[in-house]
């Protein structure tokens, strides 16, 4: 009796794995899509011809349909080269096709007569407007956010996004999409819900300094996908916008990096101080500071990648309490609150043919400050001793 329930458990964990698994797989969007159709002098569309897509995670092949059109899924979001060749006719490529996170890429190609060995190399751009989905937003990747200035956490690139603006009271990591408030967004990394379920904000949030954390170095991110609205259903639990994000992948190259970024409070502006009838506690100055490194290659080439990140980070915020007597611990002079983050990422990719793909992602930042995460108004406190609690 004991031995058959024992079995029956573990018949139920696998289908609950199974079960869990397949719509974790298929519920969020991590890759993008480049189709087209083929077509001869004349326009009349090209069945049979081999189209072989070239990217850093090697190349992808597949062959047209009656109708001329081709479809390869799962393209890890990049720069492809794509190439197609069928027996009398000239060989015809594209260099440079840029396939992006969630979107689908239409890539129409015409063929003319001639010796298998020509070539024609087709210079015409591709269209900017995915008209396969409702979605409106836009697609931020690193490569770009790396050229201009801004913060380097995933709700900085977000407001790059057009209908995306300040959370407000929340929090400048918790942007309103599309007039939500800042809390009714939903979050995805890799195809995993990061979003705070308790407060609806970006990752670990608490009521009185927002979000403290997303789990994900910068370095680590490829594509920030912002969705504003018109989004599928996918991505439920979400009256606001969806912000979805994919990380890099190992490619047949061995590449990596290293890092290092400061802002210290010397390069600050002034401080508005604001002065209430109970008294404000006020900010004075901050820095911040983080150095890591990130890279990746190929186990298996064009089959197993790998890819990690780590980013140890600190952050030191100055308070001061309200002048006057009611508030003694003004005569302290500015409270430093400290914190420290190790942010750490990994990523495993196997591609075991053009519609079969795996992805593997751990990420994560344990942090720690001076007695937690503690309020600001607690400088404010009458006895010296409360600041002990």
């Amino acid at each position: 009796m004991r031995l058959r329930q024992k079995m029956l458990t573990a018949v139920a964990l696998v289908a609950a794995f199974a079960v869990a698994l397949s719509s974790g797989v298929s519920a969020q969007e991590t890759t993008g899509t480049l189709r087209g159709r083929i077509v001869d002098p004349q326009g009349l569309a090209l069945p049979g011809v081999n189209v072989t897509v070239t990217g850093p995670q090697g190349t992808k092949t597949v062959t047209s349909e009656a109708d001329g059109r081709f479809t390869l899924p799962f393209l890890t979001p990049g720069v492809y080269a794509v190439r197609a060749e069928l027996q009398g006719f000239k060989a015809a490529e594209q260099q440079n096709v840029r396939v992006s996170l969630g979107q689908t890429v239409d890539l129409p190609l015409k063929m003319e007569l001639g010796g298998v060995t020509e070539t024609v190399n087709i210079t015409g751009s591709v269209p900017l407007i995915d008209n396969s989905t409702t979605t409106t937003g836009a697609v931020i990747s690193t490569d770009f956010v790396n050229q201009i200035p801004v913060g380097r956490r995933i709700s900085d690139m977000a407001y790059l996004a057009p209908g995306v603006s300040t959370g407000g009271s929340v929090g400048q990591q918790n942007p309103s999409i599309s007039g939500a408030s800042g809390l009714e967004n939903q979050y995805v990394i890799d195809g995993v819900n990061v979003t705070n379920q308790g407060y609806g904000a970006l990752g670990s949030y608490s009521i009185v300094f927002g979000s403290l954390g997303n789990a994900t170095p910068y370095d680590f991110i490829k594509e920030v996908q912002v969705k504003t609205g018109g989004y599928e259903a996918e991505f439920g639990q979400s009256t606001g916008g969806v912000v979805n994000v994919v990380t890099k992948s190992g490619s047949n190259q061995f590449r990596g990096s290293a890092f290092g970024y400061a802002r210290p409070d010397s390069l600050e502006s002034n401080w508005k101080q604001y002065n209430s009838i109970a008294g404000s506690i006020n900010t004075v100055g901050s820095h911040t500071s983080d150095f890591g490194a990130e890279g990746g290659g190929a186990i298996v080439k064009n089959h197993v990648f790998f890819f990690g990140a780590i980013d140890p980070s600190w952050d030191s915020r100055a308070f001061v309490a309200p002048p006057g007597a009611a508030f003694p611990l003004n005569a302290l002079g500015n409270i430093d609150r400290n914190r420290s983050s190790l942010s750490y990422s990994a990523k495993g990719s196997i591609q075991l043919s053009p519609s079969h793909r795996f992805d593997t992602s751990f990420f994560g930042d344990p942090s720690q400050g001076d007695m937690g995460p503690q309020p600001a108004p607690r400088c404010s406190s009458r006895t010296p001793a409360a600041t002990a609690r």
